[in-house]
């Protein structure tokens, strides 16, 4: 199909990259393969230098066809990215997704999407469970959105990545883009912004419709992680325990000195080490 898809779509999936056309190629052939009548693939590339912009001119020669949008510009970070997606974007509901990220199959995304037109306009956020992968691509589980009711501890603990959280599109026209301050935790910062203003955000369950990669970019810098975390919430006056926040990061500070010192490999064990106290299944020892 060339041209826009619909003038609407339901769902408007913005993939942020940069220089990693093998990834976006895997991630966009996934994207494709899901029912084209309510999808829409946004993809903001920050200025690639190894083939990624003469790729999407072939594949969406006009910026817009074949159900895909594109636009390829340097920016300063991820945030940017995003907010250049919401710019393209025509979805009632957006979906934000790191190159390495991927939808799971057809049917999971077909549950998500008839959830979703189910949910009451009251509800600006749905939390589904996200499928956590290894680098390699091996499944390491499926972890839960669910914090209880009301999301009681969500304010103090990012508990919702982005990769299950889908947002309805008018949320930012209410309360502002992302804060491009913020180079890992953006997506933190505006889920406390809507939280704080009363927007409902709910968890959803069933089969995890995308797979998240572990290993990204805010795993891979802890300490800024932290750092940004804690000024998300004292921007939002959200309140955590002194013991809470030394944890956090002495944990950092441990898995970034293991990093300098020891290697990735070493530091990535003390990784999976965290995952099992806190009752995770382990990633990086996965077959």
């Amino acid at each position: 199909m060339t041209g826009r898809q619909q003038l609407n779509p339901f769902v408007s999936i913005v993939v942020a990259t940069k220089s990693n056309l093998a990834c976006l190629e895997q991630c966009v052939a996934a994207i494709r393969s899901l029912e084209p009548s309510n999808v829409e693939l946004v993809v903001v590339d920050g200025g690639s230098t190894d083939g990624t912009e003469r790729w999407l001119k072939s594949i969406a020669p006009d910026g817009q066809s074949n159900g895909i949008l594109w636009d390829s510009v340097a920016d300063s970070g991820i945030a940017e990215a995003w907010n250049r997606g919401l710019r393209l974007a025509r979805g009632r509901w957006m979906l934000f997704l790191g190159v390495d990220d991927h939808v799971t199959d057809a049917t999971a995304w077909r549950a998500a999407i008839e959830r979703l037109d189910g949910l009451p306009l009251k509800c600006g956020v749905a939390a589904f469970p996200v499928r956590i992968v290894t680098p390699a691509g091996a499944i390491v589980a499926d972890e839960q959105s669910s914090l209880g009711p009301g999301w009681r501890q969500f304010p103090a603990v990012n508990a919702i990545p982005h990769q299950g959280a889908f947002h309805r599109r008018k949320l930012w026209e209410t309360h502002g883009d992302f804060d491009t301050s913020f180079s890992i935790a953006a997506d933190y910062e505006f889920l406390l912004r809507i939280w704080k203003a009363g927007v409902e955000i709910r968890a959803c369950g069933g089969t995890p419709p995308v797979a998240m990669t572990f290993g990204g970019k805010s795993k891979r810098s802890p300490l800024v992680n932290v750092q940004e975390f804690r000024r998300a919430r004292r921007l939002h006056e959200v309140r955590t325990s002194l013991l809470s926040e030394c944890g956090e990061w002495g944990f950092a500070a441990i898995r970034t000195f293991v990093a300098a010192v020891l290697g990735e490999t070493t530091a990535r064990r003390l990784a999976d080490w965290g995952r099992w106290v806190r009752g995770l299944p382990p990633v990086w020892d996965v077959p």
